[in-house]
């Protein structure tokens, strides 16, 4: 019997679509007798199944992840603001910041008077944020381990996500050659390159531990070796059809790093 998943490939392929099946089936030869059109034609509907399905999980999973990192940014935002205004209140009142580093709930716990319940209402807000924040993030890194889990293992769920949302999806950052995932992210440097700055060596990657931990000198070097190896995991984690993480990459990049290292 033919193979049924070359006919799901060729079905999929919307520059020859099949209009009629059977008569494709019949007049390509891969079926010969009304019975093998039955099991051949099963097969083909399964197949065809799990893979609009697939697509489809694919797809939105893909788009969920840039919600979602976007959704973190904000609440990063947020959170951000509101411990400022806090911080200043608390020391209006108070005379004096938190020691333990912790304001809000050195301020839900603070019973002084001079303190106000709409303060501590606040701060409960952005305690509660705060715990909002560490579900949206676990929920993130689950999400990418499943979407893009290469990239994932190289660049981490957070900066790999971010990659996604800036590029508008795996697809797209798939296509894009490493030297502009490279510097991916670097929007104002590059406009300052082109009013005569020095071109940025780095975007977003500059997160990564890898490049800036590194001493400044090696920074474009890394940078260029890291972005060659996202370059590669995205491609395996559009193109594949396995989902699996390939330590070799990590390995490889590992290796480059410290042969950098080793000769600077």
């Amino acid at each position: 019997m033919a193979d049924p998943s070359a006919i799901v490939y060729k079905l999929l392929d919307s520059e020859s679509p099949v209009t009629n099946l059977r008569a494709w089936l019949f007049d390509a030869g891969f079926v010969s007798s009304e019975e093998e059109y039955r099991v051949l034609f099963h097969e083909i509907t399964v197949r065809l199944a799990k893979e609009q399905i697939s697509l489809q999980l694919f797809a939105s999973g893909d788009k969920q992840v840039i919600q979602d990192i976007e959704a973190l940014d904000t609440l990063n935002d947020i959170s951000n603001l509101l411990s400022e205004r806090l911080f200043e209140w608390y020391s209006f009142y108070h005379g004096s910041i938190p020691e333990s580093g912790e304001l809000a709930r050195d301020i839900m716990e603070d019973r002084q008077d001079e303190i106000p319940d709409a303060m501590r209402s606040l701060a409960k807000n952005l305690a509660d944020l705060s715990e909002s924040r560490k579900l949206l993030v676990a929920h993130i890194q689950d999400q990418m381990t499943r979407v893009s889990p290469n990239l994932t293992n190289l660049a981490g769920a957070l900066l790999a996500a971010r990659l996604l949302a800036i590029a508008g999806g795996l697809d797209k950052l798939c296509r894009m050659p490493a030297s502009r995932l490279q510097v991916l992210g670097a929007n104002r440097a590059m406009f300052r390159h082109l009013r005569g700055a020095s071109p940025p060596k780095h975007g977003i990657i500059f997160r990564h531990p890898l490049v800036h931990a590194s001493p400044r000198h090696l920074r474009g070097r890394i940078a260029r070796t890291l972005a060659s190896k996202l370059a590669i995991a995205a491609r395996i984690d559009y193109y594949s059809d396995e989902v699996e993480v390939r330590e070799e990459l990590s390995q490889s990049l590992n290796a480059r790093i410290e042969e950098i290292k080793q000769k600077q």
